[in-house]
Parts: C-alpha cells; structure tokens; sequence
C-alpha cells in the first residue's frame, strides 16, 4: 500500500490511503471465485455457473462487499504499519467506492495518543496527612446524632426561643404591594396559614426566621427580612420584604437522651460501645481524607513532572462533559438560563482547564498501565458493576446492559485501571507521618 501521512496537529493525522489496482483485482478475483461456488443460476447447477456471468449478475454487489473488506483492512494495516495509536477517527471520506481495474484511494483524519516520556513514579516521598480523632469530635459526633433524632413539644408558658418550630400566618408585600401581585413568580411565598418556620438563620428567608425569636402565641408583629442574594426566585435576590406575622404555637426542639433507649434506637449495646462505633467511623473518615490527600499528591506530582500535546478531540469531549456537569449543577442550586448564559465564557474556561487536567491525567496513568502491564480482569470488572448497581439501587444486569448500550464499558474498565495504576503508585511510595 502506499500511505502519506500529514501532521494537522501534534496528536492529529491525515492519512491518505492508496490501495494498489492490482491487489484490488486480486481482491475482486477471489470473491467472485467465492461466489461462483455459491451461486446459482437459472439453467446452471450451483457453483457451475460461468463467472463471467456471476460477475455480470452481481458485480455490483461483489464491488459493495468487496469495499468493506478492504476498507477496515487496508486501514488497520496502515495503523500497524506506520506504529499509530489511534485514539479517535474524526473524518473519512465519503462515497468511497472500489472500481474494478483502479485503486482503491480514500483519507482518514485521526487523533493519536501521543508519546509520554514517563518520570520515575516508584519511591515517590510522600507526607500522610492522618489526624488522630479527638474526644470533643466524638463529642460533636454525638450532639448530631441527637439533633437528627430530636422532636419537638408543644410551649405555651414562653415566647419563641431560637431554634424553636413557630407556626404562624404571613402576608408579605414589596414596597406597599402584596408580594405575589409584586413579583408574580414568588407565588406560596406572599400569604401562608399555619406555616411551620423555625426560628434560625437555617430558615428559608433567614431574617424572617429569626425575627421570630422573643415573639409570643397570638402576638402580631411586622418583620422586614431581605431576600438572600441566591434566592430561587431571580427578581426577589437582596429585595427587602416586609411580612405581617402572627404566632399561633409554639413547638420546642427537645434532644433524646443519652440514655439505654437512645443506644438501642441506634443498634448499639452500651455508651462505651456507642463511642467505640463513633471513633472507629470518625477514623475511617479520616484514614479516608488522608488516603484521598495522598492519591491528589501523586496525581499533582505527575501532572507537573509530565509535559505532552493533548489530543484535542479527548479535550473537546471532556470538556462538554464538564460544562453539562457545571450547567447541571448551577441549575440545581436555582441558577435560571439567563443566568447561566451570562456566565457561559467563565463556565467553559473552567470547564476547558478541568477537562485537560483530567485528560493529561488519564494519558500519563494508560501509559503507567501500558508498562507495568496492568489490566482489568473479568471478577474486577464484575465486582465493580456490583458495587455501582448497589449504589444505584439496580440489577448488576440491568447496569451492564446500559452502559453497554451507551459505549461505556470501555471508560468503566479504563477508571479501574487508573486506580490501580494510583494504588501501584501509593503502594511503592515513602510515606513519612
């Protein structure tokens, strides 16, 4: 074959393929013989028929088939020939067609992985950031404990203290116009009955749970609160807003006691048993922080020794990614499209910078990989599906069948082996306390 090759870019090519006439003829020759022996026509036995007339019958067909014989083939070969690791075609010709006595001509424009000059990865000095757990942690483990679990009484003999449930009736309005005719969208937000608000800065509108506090059941008081600067409803973000509020009970926050019922409720025997399970969590949260610590420590530690072009098609994909992620995210915390669109040059900057961390990372980990031979056996990539399945509340099945349907068994098998290459890495560093 006779290939040219044109270097669009450090990681891009374009490869122009020429297939010789005469091995297209050999080609064709051998496939027609192959369908003289299966074919049969009217007034002939099968395989008995003259190829002139085969060829006369189905050389449109022959040419057709012959075409995706050749083109897979005579690619690959290039690809083997030349020692290119293709990573993406982006372009091929189109309309290619195999014409009996010409050669077979066509261009294919790819991404290659590019080459990596790895630095020395093994003993790499290290510093464990493990903290020993504190009894006050413990401590401050427990107090959440008792706030997720805490109910609330009724108070008749007190005002609103902080922290207290207040259920009380509102009307709100924005410069002397009720709030709803104000600012349509703020629609359950102007008027409310029996609306249960704590009395905290954790309140919805902060100022207006807070301004609860000192108030008693039946009092009447008017309460301006502003908006915070992210509230969900664009037009009210900052706005001051003053509400008519009446106070119609009182519900005090009341934490369970430390007690045998407490231990029981949370499966354990004792307190000596109950503070053993709190340190060992607490340790394990810590072990896993530190040993996070450590793997963005080598990570970083390659980023920076290794310098290498990015295959722009890795960069762009990745990049897309992220922006879908970052949108999504910004969506979820109230951001609406106008926003978002004001912010979309910052957005695909941040987008761009993390997708080619991440895609250099990936590059410098495959090729750490390649070297020390590492691979993904079939109960790992098992055993990964399962655990993914049990967070995502599936079928190991069900997971499999999905990913594969959205091409993404290839990236699962790939993550798996980057963590190992990370694990290998944390395994043969020196890691001083």
């Amino acid at each position: 074959m006779n290939v040219e090759i044109e270097e669009l870019s450090p990681c891009r090519r374009k490869l122009s393929i020429e297939v010789p006439a005469e091995e297209v003829a050999k080609e064709f020759d051998d496939a027609l013989a192959t369908y003289s022996q299966n074919v049969a026509l009217p007034g002939f036995r099968p395989g008995k028929a003259p190829k002139q007339l085969v060829k006369s019958k189905y050389k449109k067909e022959i040419l057709g088939r012959l075409r995706d014989h050749l083109l897979p083939k005579s690619y690959h070969e290039t690809l083997q020939e030349q020692k290119l690791n293709v990573l993406t075609i982006l372009e091929m010709d189109e309309d290619i067609e195999v014409k009996e006595g010409e050669p077979l001509v066509y261009s294919v424009t790819v991404d290659i992985r590019p080459e990596i000059e790895l630095p020395e990865y093994k003993g790499m000095k290290l510093t464990s950031e493990s903290e020993e757990v504190k009894e006050e942690e413990v401590d401050a483990r427990i107090e959440a404990l008792r706030e997720q679990r805490a109910d609330f009484d009724e108070v008749t003999d007190r005002p609103v203290a902080r922290g207290d449930m207040a259920q009380i009736d509102f009307k709100g309005s924005l410069d002397g116009t009720a709030l709803e005719e104000a600012e349509p969208e703020a629609k359950g937000l102007g008027e409310g009955k029996d609306f249960w608000l704590q009395a905290s800065d954790e309140a919805f509108i902060p100022e207006l749970g807070l301004g609860l506090a000192g108030l008693s059941i039946g009092d009447k008081e008017s309460i301006k609160a502003s908006f915070p600067a992210d509230f969900v409803v664009k037009n009210l973000q900052g706005k001051e807003v003053e509400f008519e509020v009446e106070v119609k009970a009182i519900r005090a926050r009341k934490l369970p006691d430390v007690d045998e019922a407490f231990f029981k409720s949370l499966g354990v025997k004792d307190g000596k048993d109950f503070r053993k399970q709190i340190l060992d969590s607490l340790e394990a949260e810590k072990d896993r922080a530190a040993n996070g610590k450590l793997r963005q420590a080598i990570e970083n530690d390659l980023l920076e020794k290794v310098s290498v072009e990015l295959p722009e098609s890795l960069v762009a994909d990745a990049t897309q990614q992220q922006i879908q992620q970052i949108a999504g995210d910004m969506q979820k915390g109230g951001m609406e499209e106008d926003q978002l669109m004001e912010q979309k040059d910052q957005i695909l900057e941040t987008a761009k910078q993390v997708a080619e961390r991440q895609v250099k990372l990936r590059l410098i980990l495959q090729e750490i990989a390649g070297k020390e031979e590492l691979a993904v056996s079939e109960s790992e990539f098992k055993r990964e599906i399962q655990m993914m399945a049990y967070a995502y509340s599936m079928q190991a099945d069900e997971l499999e069948r999905r990913l594969k349907q959205n091409n993404q068994l290839d990236d699962l098998r790939g993550d798996i082996v980057c963590r190992k290459v990370l694990q290998l890495i944390q395994d043969e560093a020196v890691i001083a306390d």
